[in-house]
C-alpha cells in the first residue's frame, strides 16, 4: 500500500513540473494550410520572426500551432508548425513579408532555454529568456 502511495505521488509530483503553455492552440491532423513558402526564421527575444512569401493581395492569416507536448529532454524542444489561410484570396501577386509571432507561450519555467523545432525550418532555433 505505502509502495502505491509512492509511486502516485512521484507520478503527481513529475506532472506538475510538467508545463504545458496554457494559450497554445491544440492541433489535429484535419488542420490544413494553405499554400506558402516559409523563407527564413529566427528568434528575436521573445518573437519568432519568419519571412514567408505566398500568392495573393488580401488578407492573409498566419498561426503559429504546437504539433505536439514539449520533449522531457533538457533542454525541452517544443515542435511547432506555421498555418496559412488565405480567406479565400485567389489573387496572383507575389506578396514576401515578415511576420512576428510571441514565443512566451513555449517557455519552460524550469529553464532559461527553449530549442525551436519549425516544421519547413532545417535549423533548431533556440530560445533564451529570463527564468
Amino acid at each position: 500500500m505505502t509502495a502505491r502511495i509512492l509511486v502516485y505521488l512521484l507520478f503527481v509530483g513529475a506532472c506538475l513540473s510538467c508545463s504545458a503553455p496554457a494559450t497554445v492552440q491544440a492541433t489535429s491532423d484535419a488542420a490544413v494550410s494553405d499554400p506558402f513558402e516559409l523563407l527564413d526564421a529566427r528568434v528575436e527575444g521573445d518573437a519568432l520572426v519568419v519571412r514567408v512569401q505566398y500568392s495573393g493581395g488580401g488578407q492573409h492569416d498566419f498561426t503559429l500551432v504546437s504539433t505536439g507536448a514539449p520533449t522531457k529532454s533538457l533542454p525541452r524542444q517544443v515542435l511547432l508548425e506555421l498555418r496559412h489561410d488565405s480567406q479565400g484570396d485567389l489573387a496572383k501577386a507575389m506578396i514576401t513579408e515578415e511576420r512576428t509571432f510571441d514565443l512566451t507561450p513555449y517557455r519552460d519555467p524550469m529553464n532559461n532555454v527553449v530549442h525551436l523545432r519549425i516544421q519547413g525550418v532545417d535549423d533548431v532555433l533556440v530560445y533564451r529568456y529570463a527564468p
